[in-house]
């Protein structure tokens, strides 16, 4: 099996502003990189967030396994230290998911990223951890009347779930006592949700999987994985023999054609202001909690400790099948634009512009959900598509890719994240094709609902062809 050679993420894209901060205040030295042959129990490919919590929890599980990690650059310098540092579950995306799974499924989703949450929570207040964390649950605003209506439509399926102890309904005047944008017209705040600094909870998981005795090598891109009894792992200058291999690669494993098929690369760009705190006290925004505004492709922001506002666009490009190294994803002005016009829409008092800018690839599962697995008749286990959820679902992702390895039939394995039949999306090139049309049909409309008029209506013509024709997921 040959799996896509992983670029260096740092030669690949720019820098986002929380890297540049966690290496200059904390330091991160770069571990030393694989060379001859290591046997193992366990292989990991890829040092982010995924590979990480998975490492760290078959460590908790069974300490006495020989598990070997690997990165091709740095631990945690891809998608992982690249994204808003919004930390929320599946409460908020309920109205989406009980379509697909129906109630039981949704609400078992959402209680298991409710137990990611209180893990992520104690590993982010452990003693001599300083990741900002910061608990004060997640806000969504409706900035335009279209957006009003999916507030009552989300707690109308509340109610008809017994789930409304979850969310609280915000007018005006409450809303902006917690941040006083002058666009926010109503809100949702729902209890479960939290911020961090990506990049310093990385360092922190990595020293942890270091301590727990993970052997890991970092500027060590896999150039081959070999499905057998025992797999192997090759590199430039070694390799690993291991009974088992989780591929860790985020967009990476979009090489293996079950993912390809029921998966789709989007791109998301945010930007980082200068610093005002001043006009954050101003405006109530004092607490570091996460915002997303309710449109399809949403901006998604957050201040941060020094008063700075994270504000992020998630209607970059897409791309064609499994391209996912493509410099459309990374670099987008076009995208870049739409996160600097948020920023100065909902914080027009902000001072200074932007700081630095930054854009990765995502992956989108065709109905929004995380899928964790293993290839037929292999001891090769994978994890694809967070689809805007990565921070709580990759300590899903250890959950349940621990217990794929461990043999575990447990609540991980047999949840909706592990076990469920999943959509595939239209082949290429209408895979493609038909996403960007509607994708830039959605935009347009979203931008004309936000400036007050009505869409163009052959925008909006084309941004109902997904319901039309009986899709779930990508409508409006």
């Amino acid at each position: 099996m040959e799996l896509l050679a992983a670029v260096p993420a740092d030669r690949t894209a720019e820098l986002s502003w929380w890297q540049h901060d966690a290496r200059s205040s904390v330091g991160i030295p770069v571990q030393r990189s694989l060379r001859g042959t290591l046997t193992a129990d366990v292989a990991i490919v890829g040092g982010g967030f995924t590979g990480l919590w998975t490492a760290l929890t078959l460590k908790e599980r069974q300490p006495e396994l020989n598990i070997v990690l690997l990165d091709s650059y740095r631990c945690g310098d891809g998608a992982s230290s690249r994204n808003g540092g919004n930390v929320h579950g599946y409460w908020g995306a309920l109205p989406t998911l009980i379509s697909i799974f129906g109630a039981d499924k949704s609400i078992e989703a959402a209680r298991l990223g409710t137990l990611a949450q209180a893990k992520l929570r104690e590993f982010a207040i452990g003693k001599g951890r300083d990741v900002w964390w910061v608990e004060e649950g997640y806000l969504r605003v409706a900035t335009s009347a279209t957006q009003v209506k999916k507030i009552k439509e989300f707690l109308d399926v509340a109610d008809d779930l017994s789930v409304q102890t979850t969310v609280q309904r915000l007018n005006t005047s409450a809303i902006r006592e917690l941040c006083g944008s002058p666009r926010f017209v109503e809100g949702l705040l729902f209890n479960e949700g939290a911020t961090v600094h990506p990049a310093r909870l990385a360092h922190a998981l990595r020293q942890a999987v270091i301590d727990a005795g993970v052997q890991v090598f970092e500027q060590s891109p896999v150039l081959q994985v070999t499905n057998g009894s025992p797999c192997k792992v090759t590199t430039a200058q070694g390799q690993i023999i291991a009974r088992d291999v989780v591929l860790a690669t985020y967009t990476g494993t979009m090489a293996l054609p079950s993912v390809a098929k029921a998966t789709t690369l989007f791109s998301s760009f945010p930007v980082m202001s200068a610093a005002d705190p001043e006009y954050l006290e101003k405006i109530n925004y004092t607490v570091a909690r996460g915002l997303a505004d309710l449109r399809m492709f949403t901006h998604y922001f957050r201040r941060t400790r020094d008063g700075r506002i994270l504000m992020g666009s998630g209607s970059g490009p897409l791309e064609f099948g499994s391209r996912h190294g493509s410099e459309k994803l990374r670099r987008d002005a076009a995208s870049v634009k739409r996160a600097e016009i948020g920023l100065r829409r909902f914080f027009p008092g902000m001072r200074g512009g932007v700081a630095t800018k930054w854009g990765f690839p995502i992956e989108v599962t065709s109905d929004r959900l995380p899928y964790f697995g293993t290839m037929p008749n292999s001891r090769i286990h994978f994890g694809s598509g967070y689809s805007g959820h990565g921070v709580n679902a990759t300590v899903i992702a250890g959950e349940c890719l621990s217990s794929l390895i461990l043999n575990k039939r447990d609540q991980w394995t047999s949840s909706p994240f592990c076990n469920r039949e999943r959509m595939n999306f239209p082949m290429e090139p209408f895979r493609f094709v038909g996403g960007t049309v509607v994708r830039d049909a959605i935009v347009r409309c979203e931008d004309a609902e936000d400036a007050g008029f009505n869409p163009p209506l052959l925008s909006q013509a084309i941004s109902n062809l997904p319901r039309m024709m009986g899709m779930r997921v990508g409508t409006r």
